[in-house]
């Protein structure tokens, strides 16, 4: 029985997991075959990149108990509910497995940045529960993937998001995603979270014909020595009253409020963001001015500065305090920025940022889904002009029948008794004022006939304006 964080697995004797990366075979995971735990290493020539966090990795020791019944296939006792084991082209990584993928990632770095910093933080810190998946063929298909893709979808479905990497000299294989039918349905939206350029636009070739795609592009910058002296933080004319700190998990609430993407982030992964990984905030007598988060996916993200303290120069601070912060972590400090955030951009590079390439987050939307949707927009218009005609119907059958009673009650006077004829001076002035109260009604149903804005918004009926909208 293996313990790795808050799941067990089991592992055959004496298996050994390997695969084949861009620079040759990488030497395979020895698990140990008795109760004395060790420390996994990464090969040197990992390490000797221009990737320095690498070698910060705390691998955590994994204490291996003998299965009962040798031969025993590996098995994940405690995962997902909603996760599929194998789809068609795809299977279920097991969790010792996963060293194995992280350092298939670290050897094409820079451009599986995003997918290698989400699985570090699943190993390290289990921000969110991911489930990663590679091709049946792999290392052979070097393709990889994990879901959900981000933490909130509009039906809150794991397999309606998802993340992929593959080389980009390898691009072909993208074709076993487009034919994933099992983990994946392509009838329904499908949304894809920051992918390289090239992976995103063969995804588009492969969707064409198939439906609509939206796009947000992004340029990602990263840091390659969070040491150097332009990221330390200058100590020259300091405010006592500024100052920046770690965010606390009452920060979260207000901060989601803000973020502009929060219909793909979920409010709670913000608080596990404040409370694992490093988030600060520039607080200026005691007021938070401006705050970042660093994401389940690696990046510094989120930066955003309250109206009234801006161009005061906390953004740089935040940046220098949470790169170092990042980087101490064991994580790669890299952000994304729109193309057109000039002024980002500069920030960015002052620090030692350097750009390294485009990354793109991606809508598929299949045209039969937009059918499906016109057709459920007809069905309730119709649904409302029948039930439109339906009132008018009733309400011109209410009319006739008050119709018929004016027409009774105007010809009964006609038959009269002879009480009737020689009418009481009580009986004359009771008719007097039902003249007058009728005719006060009638004068009344005119007076509003002529002026229907004043009494449109009598009721307690709302029309559509709520406070927020004039909220800043």
């Amino acid at each position: 029985m293996t313990t790795f964080g808050a799941r067990r697995v089991t592992v055959t004797q004496g298996r050994q997991c390997g695969f084949r990366g861009r620079r040759g075979r990488v030497p395979p995971l020895e698990l140990p075959l008795d109760n004395s735990p060790q420390t996994f290493s990464p090969p040197a020539d990992f390490t000797s990149r221009n990737f320095p966090f690498y070698s910060t990795i705390e691998r955590p020791s994994i204490a291996v108990i003998l299965p009962r019944y040798p031969g025993t296939r590996i098995t994940r006792l405690i995962q997902c509910p909603e996760a599929t084991e194998r789809g068609r082209n795809f299977r279920l990584l097991a969790e010792e497995e996963l060293f194995q993928l992280l350092d298939f990632l670290t050897g094409y770095l820079p451009e599986s940045l995003k997918f290698h910093q989400t699985l570090l933080t699943y190993i390290q810190d289990r921000v969110w529960d991911f489930n990663f998946y590679v091709a049946n063929n792999w290392p052979d298909d070097a393709i990889c993937l994990h879901f959900p893709g981000m933490t909130l979808s509009p039906h809150g479905l794991m397999f309606e998001s998802v993340g992929v990497f593959c080389p980009n000299d390898r691009l072909e294989l993208l074709t076993l995603l487009r034919n994933e039918d099992i983990l994946i349905d392509w009838s329904k939206p499908l949304y894809i979270n920051f992918i390289h350029y090239d992976i995103a636009e063969e995804l588009m070739r492969l969707y064409e014909g198939t439906g609509t795609i939206e796009r947000v592009v992004g340029d990602v910058f990263m840091c390659e020595d969070p040491q150097n002296e332009s990221v330390e933080e200058p100590n020259e004319d300091a405010d006592p009253d500024i100052q920046v700190r770690p965010l606390k998990a009452e920060h979260a609430e207000g901060i989601y409020e803000l973020y502009p993407a929060n219909d793909m982030e979920c409010h709670e992964v913000f608080l596990r963001l404040i409370s694992t990984l490093p988030a600060a905030g520039v607080f200026a007598k005691e007021s938070l001015a401006a705050w970042m988060v660093q994401s389940y996916y690696g990046a510094m993200f989120s930066m955003q500065t309250k109206p009234e303290y801006r161009r005061k120069g906390y953004g740089t601070k935040l940046a220098r305090y949470l790169t170092k912060r990042v980087a101490e972590r064991g994580y790669q400090p890299f952000v994304v920025i729109r193309p057109e955030n000039e002024a980002s951009q500069s920030l960015y590079k002052k620090l030692g940022f350097r750009k390294l390439y485009q990354t793109v987050r991606m809508t598929f939307m299949p045209s039969t889904w937009q059918d499906e949707e016109t057709k459920m927009s007809q069905v309730l218009r119709e649904n409302l002009e029948n039930a439109v005609r339906q009132l008018t119907i009733e309400q011109k059958i209410v009319d006739a029948f008050r119709n018929e009673d004016a027409i009774t009650i105007t010809h009964e006077p006609e038959v009269r008794s002879e009480e009737d004829e020689n009418p009481s001076q009580e009986q004359t002035e009771g008719r007097i004022e039902m003249t007058e109260l009728r005719n006060e009604e009638e004068t009344t149903e005119e007076q509003s006939a002529e002026n229907p804005e004043e009494t449109a918004n009598d009721s307690n009926q709302d029309d559509g304006v709520t406070d927020a909208e004039y909220a800043e």
